[in-house]
């Protein structure tokens, strides 16, 4: 057997990971085409054994974009959740606690390799503390544009590169779809829709989905983004949805939307990611819908936080706030991933979103609010 096929060892993979030397300094990973191929295969099968609406109880850490900002998913990871947990055990959060993450792993940023691996080696370590979900760039005409694609073939050959990138997006077709914690927190990546009436409907979508057709409850949870500030709909009593003219595909939902859908689902909140969020998360609809964005300082471009999201055993929220330490670019905004911006087609991008600049003190690991963060000050959920 050759050194590149050697025995795959994935605790050994996952190690070099989180080991400090490996990823301080925002250091690359080497690898070969055989351990990834090798990767990909255990976390279809872990993936699998998830259903299309995969279900986990608290206390569980929420996690929103990524965007292949490796330390700072490390960071996430090894952080102690709480006193009480630190006291308790002496290990860091990635082996004793449980994450769901929203989606949007890969892309923008220039680790995606480095992100994708390490939470795919942790759910197959790990397989029922973590649910991935699937984003909106965890979609192969998406991926092959926003830089996961070009990052495989810069580091591993136009042929091995292409190769592995066909093999990740068959992965990505096992992901589920959304996430219900505690049997009262529905999550997923974009968004809630008009064709979601009930929870069985989500279950009912069948994977591997290779492509998110148009017009379906699949591309809406992947996409959809709440009408915060966007006119008179976001206020009006009764439920709505509009085409999403920024995105270019699905919706964007009202408050009396979140509301309908909550009562209907019998749920108390929905949280969800897709956007960045310069103070890391923001309430929409009376608390009733959270978005968590977890890329500070994303793509050295914008000076926002990143923030997770907490959920305890009683159904407290405890939200965390985290900076980074990179100097910005000059003269940022943030850039929205369109639906159209698929390979062959030229289409002009929508204009970029002003982000304002925060002057906040920084942080360099995730801490927790114990519900005292702004916005969400003594939230509780009850029993959930």
């Amino acid at each position: 057997m050759t050194d590149d096929k050697k025995m795959f060892d994935i605790n050994e993979f996952l190690k070099r990971h989180l080991f400090v030397k490996n990823w301080v300094n925002y250091r690359q990973q080497s690898y070969t085409k055989y351990e990834l191929m090798q990767l990909i295969e255990s976390v279809e099968a872990a993936l699998s054994v998830d259903d299309t609406l995969a279900k986990i109880s608290p206390p569980v850490t929420i996690v929103g974009d990524i965007h292949g900002q490796y330390p700072d998913l490390v960071r996430v990871l090894c952080n102690q959740n709480s006193k009480e947990d630190a006291k308790k055990k002496a290990a860091y959060g990635f082996c004793n606690s449980r994450f769901v993450f929203l989606g949007d792993y890969v892309d923008r940023g220039h680790h995606s390799i480095e992100c994708i691996s390490l939470v795919f080696a942790l759910k197959v370590v790990y397989p029922t503390n973590y649910i991935l979900l699937r984003g909106n760039h965890e979609t192969k005409s998406i991926n092959y544009t926003y830089g996961f694609r070009e990052e495989l073939v810069n580091r591993l050959g136009p042929i091995d590169g292409f190769e592995i990138w066909e093999r990740f997006n068959v992965a990505f077709s096992w992901m589920p779809l959304a996430c219900l914690v505690g049997h009262k927190i529905l999550c997923m990546h974009g968004g809630i829709s008009p064709k979601l009436h009930s929870l069985k409907e989500i279950n009912e979508i069948d994977r591997p989905v290779a492509e998110i057709l148009p017009d379906s409850l699949a591309q809406d949870l992947l996409w959809a983004d709440p009408a915060d500030g966007q006119g008179a709909m976001t206020v009006r009593s009764t439920p709505e949805y509009v085409p999403n003219g920024v995105r270019g595909l699905s919706f964007i939902f009202n408050e009396a939307a979140v509301r309908d859908t909550c009562k209907r689902l019998n749920i108390n909140l929905i949280v969800r990611a897709h956007q960045m969020i310069p103070e890391g998360f923001k309430f929409f609809a009376d608390q009733k819908l959270l978005t968590i964005f977890s890329a500070p300082r994303y793509m050295n471009e914008t000076d926002n936080h990143g923030a997770t999201l907490r959920v305890e055993t009683d159904g407290k929220l405890n939200i965390g706030r985290f900076r980074h330490k990179k100097l910005l670019h000059a003269n940022s905004a943030d850039e929205i991933t369109r639906g159209d911006d698929i390979p062959n087609l030229e289409r002009k991008k929508s204009g970029s979103m002003p982000v304002k600049h925060l002057k906040t003190s920084s942080s360099s690991s995730p801490s927790h609010s114990n519900g005292k963060s702004k916005g969400g000050e003594g939230l509780s959920l009850g029993k959930i």
